[in-house]
């Protein structure tokens, strides 16, 4: 029998001996012990604080026990697996009137997936893919000694150079964390790759320090310190010291960046480089739930610019945004515009045409994927064609609709509907 009033009840106790019937109770067996002990532990039949309090807990435990028995599929994995298999995440999907084995089957299953998504969230693994194309041959025209060579029609589109990166994080302590990352790189058939271990300390609610250790093919090894510092509630400081070591000798590297909250939306950055490619730059953003936006200023060497940037959300279910920049300096002007636009639960695309003198034209795809990002820079043309603006602007567009339409939209019906 359940515990009676002025008794503590105990938090695992067994819902048949909660309901007062036998594990093999039939339905009608249980709506009567229901009802019945629904009558007995009533709040409104105790006037008494104490013995109200105590019938209030025992009357949720005994809807709760009806609830998960009066239901053949619950009732199965209770009978299984006790309280512990009904708080697994997933069952609310799983086809329902399944034999014992199957559903052992199906909680091996969801515990798998829930310790991978565990694992996930202390590894906090990211990647990047990189695949810059030469298409150039597209746009670009022949000499003309070369136009009657068998097989020059038929324009050559070349993948001339690759990124591949990866890192994760192993918590070691409440406050320590490594990081190790490596990275290969390949151009016009010549690359190499590279490796890093960083240690991260969090030493105060204000700050935390990380050591960072790296070796190369191409460099030689990297030793570097990282502080990060709360100054103030709405300013904070980065610190990052690097010694290169390589066949020229020693490089040493200094950045350091400051950052303070200019209002609740906007942040300020003043950030001084020193070493390979010395530079100072001041920036300005202002995020908002429906821009971005960003304007920057560099004095360095060699690269000196300005730059101006802006972004607008949508406030649709598909998050779409479009963003437009420009950005002139010593080493010419660049106009980038674009759009991205999440095309799955955990899937963003985004396509950006940059066009610059002497850049030329490019189209820039981007897939994210999660913590996976997948980038493929496309190099069209090394001269202002508006051809080659034309189709790198309207092809993307005509292609994401045509696919939007004949495949990811039937697909995700069919996966609601499954």
């Amino acid at each position: 029998m359940a515990a009676a009033l002025g008794e503590e009840v105990p938090e695992n106790e067994d819902y048949y001996s909660l309901l007062n019937v036998r594990r093999e109770a039939s339905q009608e067996e249980l709506k009567a012990a229901y009802r019945r002990l629904c009558m007995l532990y009533h709040p409104d039949k105790h006037r008494d604080p104490e013995l109200k309090t105590q019938a209030e807990q025992l009357f949720n435990l005994v809807h709760q026990a009806y609830e998960v028995l009066s239901d053949p599929q619950t009732r199965a994995i209770y009978d299984i697996y006790g309280r512990r298999g009904l708080e697994m995440e997933g069952w609310e999907v799983v086809e329902r009137r399944r034999t014992p084995a199957e559903i052992r089957e199906e909680f091996e299953r969801l515990q798998r997936e829930r310790e991978e998504r565990r694992l996930q969230q202390r590894t906090n693994p990211k990647g990047t893919i990189s695949v810059g194309i030469d298409a150039t041959d597209l746009f670009d025209r022949y000499d003309e000694e070369y136009e009657d060579v068998p097989g020059s029609s038929f324009p050559q589109i070349e993948i001339n150079k690759m990124h591949i990166s990866q890192s994760i994080e192993a918590p070691l302590t409440a406050t320590d964390t490594a990081i190790l990352s490596g990275s290969l790189s390949t151009q016009n058939g010549n690359g190499g790759g590279s490796i890093n271990l960083a240690l991260r300390r969090v030493t105060s609610p204000k700050g935390w320090g990380e050591l960072e250790f790296g070796a190369g093919d191409l460099q030689g090894p990297l030793f570097g310190l990282k502080i990060f510092r709360n100054l103030t509630p709405r300013c904070f400081i980065t610190t990052n010291c690097a010694l290169q070591f390589s066949s020229r000798g020693i490089r040493p590297g200094l950045t350091t960046v400051l950052a303070r909250n200019l209002d609740k939306n906007t942040m300020g950055y003043l950030q001084w480089r020193w070493g390979i490619q010395s530079a100072m730059n001041t920036s300005i953003v202002r995020d908002t739930k429906t821009s971005h936006f960003t304007v920057a200023l560099q004095l360095g060497i060699p690269h000196s610019f300005m730059m101006i940037s802006y972004q607008h959300k949508f406030q649709d279910e598909d998050q779409t945004r479009v963003k437009g920049s420009l950005k002139a300096g010593f080493f010419g002007t660049i106009v980038e515009y674009g759009a991205e636009r999440k095309i799955s639960r955990h899937s963003i695309l985004g396509a950006t045409v940059s066009v610059g003198v002497p850049q030329g034209v490019s189209l820039k795809i981007k897939l994210n994927r999660a913590s996976q990002t997948y980038f493929f820079p496309v190099h069209l043309t090394d001269q202002l064609l508006p051809s080659a603006v034309f189709y790198a602007t309207v092809g993307p567009l005509v292609i994401y609709f045509a696919m939007h339409r004949l495949i990811i939209k039937p697909y995700l019906r069919a996966q609601k509907e499954k």
